[in-house]
């Protein structure tokens, strides 16, 4: 159920040319949002392309860019492509991230070990996964707070995948996302602006896992693999006037109810974002 308050909303969402990315940049223009998708790696723009030539007449569209958001004057060129393009920004997904499989392609069957890994990926993970969010919210926050109103929509992972055995250093930096967003959506209270947290809620079925994980379909939970596209529907409520003053809160995909009303489904599935202090903390 869509309520197709995002038609004209100016959108960038971030690794937007594969896997959570593409789904959410695709569902965002179908309903007539006007989306910038940078990805560092340029083979995968005819992946966007191509999802663009079938938009259909709703006014939405898709522009992909190619950019290294671990570097500032990269995230700086993505909003002022979007600026000079609609002359605002409202609506930044930090989607981009970088995985364990750079560390090993059995990592879910052979945990590696944290003073196993290479400095110089480990230092890559934390820049794309934490430092690139930052730049980019640095970036195009200044430019939301003048028209009162704008979405910051972190992807972090589950709690869990946060502190598992052999999970370091994606664990981590998604935690320093994570802690991030409520942060910001402190900093931000009272200015039109929310923070919040959207996740899968169990692994998906992207090149984030291991090429034999996903042909076999098999999850811990005994579920399926998350399929990209359960992103679009809450996507499509956070980045609407619906989610106005929600924020600091993190949003599961697989368990939005899609036959609620979104905003009702919303409110059942929100959790505080970030970790809950111990009584005395």
């Amino acid at each position: 159920m869509n309520e197709k308050t995002v038609a004209g909303r100016v959108c960038i969402v971030t690794g937007g040319t594969r896997g959570l990315g593409l789904a959410m940049a695709t569902g965002l223009a179908r309903s007539g949002a006007k989306v910038f998708a940078p990805g560092h790696i340029a083979e995968d723009i005819p992946n966007l392309e191509e999802s663009a030539k079938k938009l259909g007449n709703n006014d939405g569209a898709i522009h992909p860019l190619v950019a290294d958001l671990r570097k500032p004057t990269d995230c700086e060129f993505v909003i002022d492509s979007a600026l000079k393009k609609y002359g605002k920004v409202e609506v930044l997904i930090n989607n981009a991230g970088l995985g364990m499989r750079p560390f090993s392609e059995n990592f879910m069957t052979d945990p590696v070990k944290f003073w196993e890994t290479d400095v110089n990926q480990v230092k890559a993970t934390f820049d794309t996964n934490a430092l690139g969010p930052f730049q980019m919210a640095r970036a195009a926050i200044p430019h939301m707070l003048r028209g009162h109103w704008g979405r910051i929509i972190n992807v972090t992972t589950s709690i869990g995948t946060m502190q598992r055995r052999g999970f370091f250093p994606y664990g981590p930096s998604k935690a320093a996302l994570e802690a991030a967003t409520q942060i910001w959506a402190e900093d931000l209270a009272g200015s039109g602006l929310t923070s919040n947290v959207l996740i899968p809620g169990r692994a998906a079925d992207t090149d984030i896992m291991p090429t034999n994980w996903r042909e076999s379909r098999a999850h811990r939970s005994g579920a399926e693999p998350a399929t990209p596209e359960i992103m679009v529907p809450p996507t499509l409520w956070l980045a609407s006037d619906a989610s106005n003053g929600f924020t600091g809160l993190r949003f599961e995909a697989d368990k939005w109810e899609t036959k609620m009303r979104p905003t009702e489904a919303a409110k059942q599935n929100a959790r505080p974002v970030g970790f809950r202090l111990h009584e005395n903390d």
